[in-house]
């Protein structure tokens, strides 16, 4: 090789090496922007949040339409303003529809981790908004817990006894460690991301029991649905901490049952071009950061045994039997017929590439 040739090639790498650095240090600005500008979970918000969002970027689209359309490119501003117009519309008439069955949204930082955060965050609540006789509402279109539109909170609907329901899961967690081992996973490796769930298990427990038969219970319930929501907004802390061990928890649950879950990796090999469920899980679950698909959806769900509705809103709409326009919805971790009503269920918003929890 001569002289000239060794040259180029080191200035080629060096080349590489500064845009690597280049590209890493604009990666970190972003991710920085988005921890200043997003909490990992959002204060309740109403429901109309949705209708607003999208209200207003329909007008700005309006705007930038209009302006186009004095221009000499009519024919292409026409063409794009319509496209545009009609997926905005598609996008309001979701909003006003998901607002005839929920009141309030809880908005997840949108960084990858979005479905595990909003899976746990929605769990955790859920266990925690029980009154003094240890109910919680399960019903994911009849939940009060909410605020009104005037920013007031809602009260919260409480209907199926759930102090079994929370040990069957608390119990499943504490045992979950031995469990996942058997899937490929150090045990000293994953503990502390382990002890962190129990952790938060045990304040939701301990929340919990302080407030029974207390007549100050509404006032309690309150000041824990706060200390929840600052716990699972610490940075790189408990949120951060079990939403990678609900990662673990996923993996291991298809790695259990891989024919169950092999389909759909197969179904999808083009986008993430996995033949085998321990690739899948290596390259698409274990790492932070990487959103999640459907498959997942389901194996977190059937997992724990919580069973998880998923509002579909992507600007398509389907008809209803009675003629009016509806959001898609799926069902995740469904359950036998005769456990339906003691078990937990999550209710999610998906847009695309991303979940917010509904209530």
């Amino acid at each position: 090789m001569s002289s000239a040739t060794k040259e180029d090639n080191v200035d080629a790498h060096a080349r590489q090496q500064e845009q690597d650095k280049l590209t890493q240090a604009q990666l970190l600005a972003i991710e920085n922007e988005i921890k200043l500008t997003q909490p990992l979970t959002s204060s309740l918000l109403p429901i109309s949040t949705l209708l607003r969002q999208y209200s207003d970027h329909s007008a700005d689209s309006d705007c930038n339409n209009d302006s186009n359309d004095s221009s000499n490119n009519n024919n292409n501003s026409d063409s794009n303003g319509s496209s545009g117009n009609e997926a905005a519309a598609g996008f309001i008439t979701s909003s006003k529809y998901l607002a005839t069955k929920y009141t309030s949204i809880r908005k997840v930082r949108g960084d990858g981790n979005c479905y595990y955060r909003a899976f746990l965050y929605g769990l955790c609540e859920c266990l925690l908004l029980r009154d003094n006789t240890n109910n919680y509402n399960n019903d994911s279109n009849n939940n009060d817990a909410s605020l009104k539109d005037d920013g007031s909170e809602g009260g919260v609907t409480t209907t199926t006894t759930a102090a079994s329901e929370f040990k069957r899961i608390k119990d499943q967690i504490v045992n979950s460690l031995k469990w996942v081992c058997q899937y490929g996973y150090d045990e000293m490796t994953i503990d502390m991301f382990h002890e962190e769930l129990v952790d938060l298990f045990n304040f939701i427990e301990k929340a919990v029991m302080s407030s029974n038969g207390d007549s100050t219970a509404d006032i309690k319930a309150k000041q824990q649905q706060q200390e929840l929501r600052t716990k699972l907004n610490e940075e790189n802390s408990t949120s951060d901490y079990c939403t990678w061990y609900l990662r673990v928890l996923t993996a291991a649950q298809m790695k259990s049952n891989p024919d169950r879950y092999l389909p759909f990796l197969l179904a999808d090999y083009e986008l993430h071009n996995c033949m085998d469920v321990p690739t899948y899980c290596s390259r698409e679950v274990e790492p932070m950061g990487k959103e999640c698909g459907m498959v997942t959806v389901a194996a977190l769900a059937e997992c724990l045994g919580v069973k998880v509705v998923i509002e579909y809103m992507d600007g398509r709409l389907v008809k209803k039997s009675n003629g009016e326009d509806a959001v898609v919805n799926h069902v995740f971790g469904q359950v036998d017929e005769e456990e339906k009503e003691d078990r937990i269920c999550l209710t999610l918003l998906y847009r695309p590439g991303h979940y917010d929890i509904l209530y």
